[in-house]
């Protein structure tokens, strides 16, 4: 699992190393200037041929990192080119310091970028300390790198993203990719930064979660290894070992949400899994997925409080609806389990309009919406919630105390207490209908299994978006479809399982 950390984190982490732990500021910059030109050696050392490189440095620390880079590239024997805005009167001490060695070393710095090409460019303009749009001669040097071809490579964040959002101010630098230091920066995962930031690097330099001190981390990025925390399967067990979920979903003519959400429960393995949906989806699902329990509504209204207390998990809200029924049974889903309940889709919308359901509920409660369920439930504009996603996530989990999955491109999982983990696999092949069905059935599988619900929302997250990455790689972003994510998912947990056992 790794750390995400927002401006703030980072910048008390790199006073606590030196201040608390007494590792000078100017071996940081050197240890990040060095993991730089790590990267850029790998990529540039195809062929013998002297490269031209341009490295744009800034006044602050960012831009001491980029001196520093500038100085060890030219040691190694590449042509340099370093540009500065003039007048350097409120420049860093550190980067002071790396002024006055590359003036020793005679190598130039320039106020303006030369017209010629180079084979690299290297953006040390801003870092993450950057709180305004970029103006002036600073938007001027962003616009021309931007213009510039060769490789393009941003020292710790690309200058004019916002380290804690990923908003862009006046104008990004479009990096292929972004070497950051210590901890990967929530600028760098969130949209429209994460666009920006290309292939994120991250370089140890000598802070490590020892220089948070007494403060905990409260962002996370899972990886793959990170499945390992998958319940494992016994060799003396039978189904019931592996949990029941309740999947209720559906309306007339709505049959393949509940498919989708009860396939993708079993395929991660739920060892029963029971679907309450119309009398006319009896067949079709019946066909798809022999496997599944059936109750139809007539019966299963009648003995609502006996059908929920057979889960250990339920699923409300995929293609369910707007009617009467769908508003009871949501309703009675919330006051009266005492399970983990994962509510989507028509659920949410259901609850949008009765949001004191959610604060009477009696069990865990994860909420999965989009951004425009999460509009209607929180009365606020799409383009609002899109521009501050981890915020909202964690401002809703706290106000309801539920679990909150909020999808979107960078979906955000956030749960009471501040802790979120911000997801960075899938694609935009799984923008597509019913890949939020499957991720419901997903989350309900693990729980199922026994994972607590805060790391269950986050894992089925992950796993999902892994399913569609492994997918999209064989059938391509374009015809991407439910149901191969569904494969996906078998595809994903059968490729831990041979690792593990290698």
């Amino acid at each position: 699992m790794r750390i995400l950390v927002d401006s703030g984190q980072m910048k008390q982490c790199d006073k606590n190393t030196i201040e608390y732990f007494g590792v000078p500021s100017l071996i940081l910059m050197e240890r990040a200037a060095l993991g730089v030109v790590e990267e850029i050696d790998r990529i540039l050392s195809e062929t013998s041929v002297v490269k031209e490189i341009l490295i744009v440095c800034g006044f602050g620390n960012n831009g001491g990192d980029g001196l520093a880079i500038a100085r060890l590239l030219w040691q190694k024997g590449y042509a340099v080119t370093v540009v500065m805005p003039p007048g350097a009167k409120t420049v860093s001490e550190e980067t002071r310091v790396q002024m006055g060695i590359l003036e020793r070393y005679r190598i130039p710095i320039e106020s303006r970028i030369p017209n010629r090409e180079f084979d690299m460019v290297v953006d040390a303009l801003f870092g993450i300390g950057l709180t305004r749009d970029l103006t002036g001669l600073c938007l001027e040097y962003v616009l021309e790198m931007n213009e510039l071809r060769g490789k393009k490579v941003a020292v710790d964040i690309p200058s004019g993203i916002n380290a804690d959002t990923g908003a862009v101010m006046g104008a990004g630098f479009y990096a292929d990719m972004t070497v950051t230091f210590a901890f990967a920066k929530l600028g760098l995962m969130l949209f429209p930064g994460a666009e920006y930031a290309g292939e994120v690097v991250v370089k140890e330099i000598g802070i490590d979660r020892c220089s948070f001190l007494a403060v905990k981390p409260n962002n996370f990025c899972l990886d793959f290894g990170d499945l390992c925390e998958i319940p494992c399967r016994k060799m003396h067990s039978n189904k019931g070992s592996y949990g029941k979920v309740l999947t209720i979903a559906g309306q007339k003519n709505m049959a393949g949400a509940s498919y989708l959400s009860a396939k993708a429960s079993y395929l991660t393995g739920a060892g029963l899994v029971k679907v309450v949906t119309p009398e006319e989806n009896r067949i079709i699902l019946q066909q798809l997925l022999p496997e599944a329990i059936l109750e139809t509504y007539g019966d299963a209204l009648d003995n609502l409080e006996k059908v929920l207390s057979w889960a250990s998990v339920i699923v409300a809200g995929p293609g369910l609806g707007m009617g009467a029924n769908a508003k009871h049974i949501v309703k009675k889903v919330l006051r009266s389990a005492t399970v983990p309940v994962i509510l989507d889709a028509d659920g949410l919308n259901l609850v949008a309009d009765n949001p004191q359901w959610l604060k009477e509920a009696k069990g865990t409660v994860i909420v999965t919406p989009h951004l425009g369920e999460m509009a209607r439930l929180i009365h606020e504009d799409v383009q609002v919630i899109q521009n501050r996603l981890l915020e909202t996530a964690k401002e809703f989990a706290e106000n309801y105390e539920v679990i909150c999955v909020l999808k979107d491109a960078r979906t955000v999982t956030a749960v009471p207490g501040g802790f979120a983990w911000v997801n960075d696999s899938g694609n935009n092949g799984m923008a597509t209908a019913g890949s939020g069905d499957v991720l419901t059935g997903v989350l309900a599988g693990l729980i199922a299994q026994g994972m607590e619900p805060q790391y269950a929302a986050s894992m089925g997250v992950y796993l999902h978006g892994l399913a569609g990455d492994v997918q999209t790689k064989e059938r391509g972003a374009y015809g991407l479809m439910a149901q191969d994510i569904l494969e996906g998912i078998a595809r994903v947990l059968a490729e831990f399982s041979r690792q593990g056992k290698e």
